[in-house]
């Protein structure tokens, strides 16, 4: 089957996208994935045996004319002649679209092409807008553009005209089935390791010292800064600075207040913020890393969907620590693989911090987080779910 993956960011990279490209093309599929261009990168190239077509690169990169050219709105005529000129040729083809914004740029440009339609939802849209408006600081023009409101009309209406929708965890299906989709036309999809991730290494536990790791954006819907805050608590209850160790890896909002908020609690000797850092880098502080962090801001947001981060964290070998955001908190309940704390409770934190120093508990709920892995949350299972609901709308 002729495949299209629609990817309203620029392309490389994403770890989803080519989980699923790559578990395609292994079962004999055609595989293109559609990417915006914002960078002015080739339109046409192969990389790691995918085929990439990108959005014509006509003004300079970054610059605002090709922000506005790249937009991911439905009517952008480079997104609707993009995905047709990819789709040419190609009958009967299964367009997969990542995430909300450009469905209705696929459900159109499919009426000619009789192109069957599919849903990658790893974010709900309306949740995600709402819990960004509560916690992050936008301009008007962002605030228009992102109305929860507005996604959520937009939602209703082109959901029923998909052919399949792919969630990333169970608290996102049953919201759908509330809206009455069928229970046939939905599948769980998530956002799992191969077993291979780190080639069979896992983390052995010694010591009292406490390392914990957090890579990815940094936002304030992220709780990077009560993880901060809670190292400031852990320091006086009594213990030594030098014996916890927070590497923060990312960019985003955020990364300026943070930097701040270390500074004005004297934890440079306990919490680094480092920018992006190359893989090889980030693959050291994982390997360093006795505990993986996770202190979101509890928000439906976070209910709905799942970060990768999780399964990483317990592949590793890494006991979690996160707050009560809704399916991370069943994971760790269900699988015994880390500690959570209460929603903005910073003593909580500092307290399960403190419990952490125990190498013994660490090296207990770090197996049980790989067995767990192993046995149920990997992306052998989540392939053959994602191979089932492709054949079940194959012509």
């Amino acid at each position: 089957m002729n495949i299209l993956l629609v990817y309203k960011e620029d392309y490389p990279w994403d770890v989803r996208v080519e989980k699923i490209a790559l578990s395609l093309i292994s079962r004999g599929h055609d595989v293109t994935i559609v990417a915006r261009n914002r960078q002015c990168s080739k339109t046409t190239e192969t990389v790691n045996g995918i085929e990439i077509v990108r959005l014509p690169a006509l003004f300079k990169p970054d610059g605002l004319l090709n922000k506005l050219l790249n937009l991911p709105v439905w009517f952008n005529p480079f997104w609707i002649w993009t995905l047709r000129s990819a789709l040419r040729g190609k009958p009967g083809a299964l367009i997969i679209v990542r995430d909300l914004p450009l469905v209705k740029t696929a459900l159109l440009v499919a009426r000619g092409a009789r192109a069957k339609i599919m849903l990658d939802m790893a974010e709900v849209y309306p949740y995600m807008y709402e819990s960004g408006r509560q916690f992050s600081k936008g301009t008007n023009l962002e605030s228009m553009i992102k109305s929860p409101a507005l996604a959520a009309r937009y939602e209703a209406k082109v959901l029923p005209k998909i052919d399949h929708t792919l969630v990333m965890i169970e608290e996102s299906r049953d919201r759908l089935l509330q809206m009455g989709l069928s229970p046939q036309r939905v599948s769980i999809v998530s956002n799992t390791p191969p077993l291979d991730k780190f080639s069979g290494n896992t983390h052995q536990h010694q010591g009292r010292k406490l390392r914990l790791v957090y890579v990815g954006f940094l936002t304030k819907l992220r709780g990077l800064d009560l993880l901060i805050e809670a190292a400031y608590e852990y320091v006086k209850l009594g213990n030594e600075p030098s014996s916890l160790k927070i590497d923060i890896v990312g960019k985003g909002a955020e990364r300026e207040h943070l930097i701040a908020l270390v500074r004005d609690l004297k934890l440079e000797e306990s919490v680094t913020i480092h920018g992006w850092l190359d893989h090889q880098r980030v693959d050291e502080l994982m390997a360093q890393a006795n505990v993986g962090a996770l202190t979101y801001r509890v928000c439906p947001h976070w209910n709905h969907t799942i970060p990768n981060k999780i399964f990483d964290y317990m592949l590793a070998g890494l006991p979690v620590l996160a707050t009560e955001v809704t399916p991370i908190n069943r994971i760790i309940n269900e699988t015994k693989s880390g500690l959570v704390c209460r929603d903005l409770d910073i003593r909580d934190i500092a307290e399960k911090l403190q419990t952490l120093r125990c190498p013994e508990l660490r090296s207990t709920l770090g197996n049980n987080g790989v067995n767990a892995v192993r046995a149920k949350y990997n992306w052998a299972n989540d392939e053959q779910r994602l191979h089932a609901a492709v054949n079940s709308i194959a012509p």
